[in-house]
């Protein structure tokens, strides 16, 4: 009986000691905090050059419509019928 109770008595020791090894030290603590704190700061770097790069990739607007414009030609050497509704302009740069 005394030997059971002991071997009883060894089993809860055994198993319910915390063992100091597995504990850390403050000084790995405050070692694994700037460790987390320099991954935060990596990732909030990350998601600022992703979002420059959405706003690169980002559909551009579309180009300005044209716009009903009269231009006088009077005077000026022409084709055609002077009562036309449409009157195509070419320009020229002959350099």
């Amino acid at each position: 009986m005394k030997k059971s109770l002991t071997l009883g008595f060894l089993a809860v020791i055994v198993l319910f000691h915390v063992q100091p090894g597995f504990s850390q030290t403050p000084d790995e603590i405050k070692a694994l905090r700037e460790e987390i704190k320099s991954l935060r700061e990596g990732q909030n770097a990350i998601q600022k050059e992703l979002q420059e790069i959405k706003g690169l990739l980002a559909p551009k607007p579309a180009a300005p419509q044209f716009k009903e414009t009269v231009l006088s030609i009077e005077g000026k050497p022409f084709k055609g019928n002077k009562e036309a509704r449409l009157t195509l302009i070419e320009f020229f740069d002959f350099q």
